[in-house]
């Protein structure tokens, strides 16, 4: 049995609150005082549920009373929020299922034990293809206090070899971390390969055996494009698919709205939209090898004008892919 202070039963009180309410499920202070003594052994009169509710009021909980009795108002988080959280931990390719479920039960336990029901999904994660990296919650861990502390880290990279390569699955890489990116579903560390001048990217959940180094970072500025240093919102807009090659300024002719639309949802508010000749344009920059690839996948309805560089390699590509699919 727990102590009976006021203390206590203030905590008791709210706990119970935040568990067993909601708008469309209200307590009697008769249920409060039930419920106090099969959740936690107090024993507790009327008035005193009635002192402890006014008082969590006046220290700022919105409890909200009814004839039909009481229930907690608003919250830390309102339920379309913690339903949006959820889907994006169950959209994340970066966590592993049992970390998944266990996320977002953590997620909903701000909501009531009524209003979680509609979370049940959360015990199909298991079903979902997901990276096994149970490691990645440490890894951003141990690389959030490297970045802090401005030292460099070393770590294995566990990439994908179609035939077996024991030197390179082993071999430890000597990184200068810089900061970390939520990109389709996945985390990213933007970084420095140690002997290297450019800037790299990493999936964090293929990253293991993490190290902090004593060694400090090499200063960005000190990179190749990285003079006055990195735009973390603009590197993010700019590197779509997170290749890590050079920055081109660039032109779209875009075939209708709908098309626009897919600019938009992958540009933003980066993409400056205008109207020539009644047909719709659109000035972006973006990595140059990512452009590509976006271009290749919206062809039919966006045409890359600028930079000409950039068109040519996106014409070699379209000939290379049309060669493979000749006489189908």
């Amino acid at each position: 049995m727990l102590p009976s202070n006021k203390k206590m039963t203030n905590i008791c009180v709210l706990e119970i609150l935040k568990e067993y309410t909601d708008e469309r499920h209200p307590l009697t202070q008769a249920e409060i005082i039930k419920k106090l003594y099969d959740n936690y052994g107090l024993e507790l009169e009327r008035k005193s549920v009635a002192t402890t509710l006014d008082s969590l009021i006046d220290f700022g909980y919105d409890i909200i009373k009814t004839k039909t009795g009481c229930y907690l108002g608003e919250r830390e988080f309102e339920p379309s929020e913690i339903s949006f959280l959820i889907d994006a931990v169950f959209s994340s390719k970066s966590i592993d299922s049992n970390n998944s479920r266990l996320l977002s039960e953590k997620l909903s336990k701000f909501l009531s034990k009524y209003e979680r029901k509609k979370f049940n999904y959360i015990c199909k994660a298991d079903q979902m293809i997901r990276t096994n990296q149970k490691q990645l919650f440490y890894t951003i861990d141990v690389l959030n206090e490297a970045i802090s502390q401005g030292k460099q880290v070393e770590f294995n990279y566990n990439r994908f070899y179609v035939k077996e390569n024991e030197k390179k699955k082993n071999l430890r890489y000597k990184i200068n971390p810089y900061f970390m990116i939520n990109n389709q579903g996945r985390y990213y560390l933007v970084c420095n390969l140690d002997w290297f001048d450019e800037i790299a990217n990493y999936k964090i959940e293929l990253i293991s055996n993490i190290k902090i180094l004593d060694t400090p970072i090499k200063p960005v500025a000190k990179l190749k494009n990285c003079e006055n240093g990195v735009d973390m919102v603009k590197y993010a807009n700019e590197n779509i698919y997170m290749f890590h090659n050079n920055t081109v300024n660039a032109t779209l002719k875009i075939s209708n709205e709908y098309a626009a639309e897919y600019v938009y949802e992958w540009f933003g508010k980066n993409a400056r939209f205008y109207t020539q000749e009644n047909t719709i344009y659109a000035d972006i920059s973006a990595n140059e090898q990512a452009l590509i690839y976006w271009c290749l996948q919206y062809g039919e309805s966006v045409e890359l004008i600028t930079p000409q560089e950039t068109r040519k390699l996106i014409a070699e590509k379209s000939k290379l892919i049309s060669e493979k699919y000749k006489g189908a």
